[in-house]
C-alpha cells in the first residue's frame, strides 16, 4: 500500500479547482430565480449569439463562481448543456493557470464566452 498515507490508511481527498459546492446557492429563492430565467429566456444565450437555436436546459454563471462571479441575476445566463460544458473547460484552464480574478478579460477565449452572454 505505498500510495496510501499513514494516517488511518485513507486516501487523500481529491483536490478540485473551482465550482465548489460550498460556493453554490441551494436556496429556494435561487431555484425560483433560475426557473424564472428559463421561463423568460427559453433558448441558450450562447447559441443565439452565434445564430443557432437550442433550448436552454440549465443556468450558467457568466463569470464563474470559481473565478469571482456571483449568484446575482445579471451574472446568470440560460445555456444548453453543450455550451455550459465547453465554457467550463475554458474556465478550468483559466483557474489552473493561476490567473487573478481581475484578469478574466485578458484570457481571449474566456472573454469571448463572457461577451456572448452579455449580448
Amino acid at each position: 500500500m505505498p500510495d496510501l498515507p499513514r494516517i488511518l490508511c485513507q486516501r487523500p481527498r481529491k483536490q478540485s479547482n473551482g465550482g465548489s459546492a460550498t460556493l453554490r446557492d441551494h436556496s429556494s429563492a435561487y431555484r425560483r430565480l433560475c426557473a424564472t430565467l428559463i421561463d423568460d429566456e427559453p433558448l441558450c444565450r450562447y447559441c443565439r449569439s452565434e445564430g443557432r437555436i437550442s433550448p436552454a436546459t440549465l443556468i450558467d454563471h457568466i463569470v464563474a463562481l470559481s473565478v469571482g462571479g456571483s449568484n446575482d441575476r445579471s451574472n446568470l445566463a440560460p445555456a444548453c448543456a453543450y455550451c455550459n460544458a465547453a465554457k467550463a473547460i475554458v474556465e478550468q484552464r483559466f483557474v489552473a493557470r493561476g490567473y487573478e480574478v481581475r484578469d478574466v478579460m485578458l484570457e481571449p477565449e474566456l472573454a469571448g464566452w463572457i461577451k456572448k452572454a452579455q449580448t
